[in-house]
């Protein structure tokens, strides 16, 4: 082989793109630590999310601690809306079908209907879990998501951060509605005394 013809071929295997490494084959041992924990922490806070939501009776999905306050129904579905918001930034994995756009939300999972915001807010967390699994060391870094109105563009890290405050915070709240109504919330499952 010509050297030349061998320069044109090395100068034009560098233009291509690195393949970007599968979800296992982390360079940085940050970034995998972090990536690892994080998905872990996700699937606790889907798992107590969904305690919290089938410890209220349906009866009670339409109640509400105080008039300015979500129901509890609403707050569950709102706490699912974001998640998928927040991780459909990525545009790694398309949102299914099955789960319905935020403006078609009220009318396909009624707040009253337990079963149905169960679905619905289980569907949200695996959506979120299915990004995850799609996720690789290349986006964590990245910095180019555009989320809601807001001109700012947000990091992955950001993107995660947000969603997983946002759900404990909501989460958070429903144990008001819960005590509300008489009702020992779930025990979370670090917690030994429960909440």
């Amino acid at each position: 082989m010509k050297r030349r013809h061998l320069v044109k071929l090395t100068a034009a295997a560098a233009a291509l793109p690195a393949a970007a490494p599968a979800a296992g084959d982390w360079a940085n041992p940050f970034a995998k630590a972090w990536y690892h924990s994080y998905v872990e922490h996700w699937k606790d806070t889907k798992e107590y999310t969904l305690q919290m939501l089938d410890a209220m009776p349906a009866e009670h999905f339409l109640s509400k601690p105080d008039p300015a306050q979500r129901t509890f129904g609403d707050q569950m579905r709102h706490l699912g809306s974001a998640n998928v918001a927040y991780f459909r930034a990525l545009n790694l994995v398309p949102v299914p079908d099955s789960i319905p756009a935020r403006d078609q939300l009220a009318k396909q999972v009624p707040e009253g209907d337990k079963a149905a915001v169960r679905a619905y807010l289980a569907a949200t967390f695996d959506y979120v879990m299915a990004v995850l699994d799609k996720m690789t060391e290349k986006d964590m870094a990245r910095a180019d998501m555009k989320l809601f109105n807001n001109p700012k563009p947000h990091s992955t890290i950001d993107l995660c951060l947000r969603a997983y405050m946002h759900t404990s915070h909501h989460r958070g709240q429903t144990v008001c509605y819960l005590r509300v109504k008489g009702i020992t919330p779930p025990t979370w499952k670090f917690e030994p005394t429960g909440g």
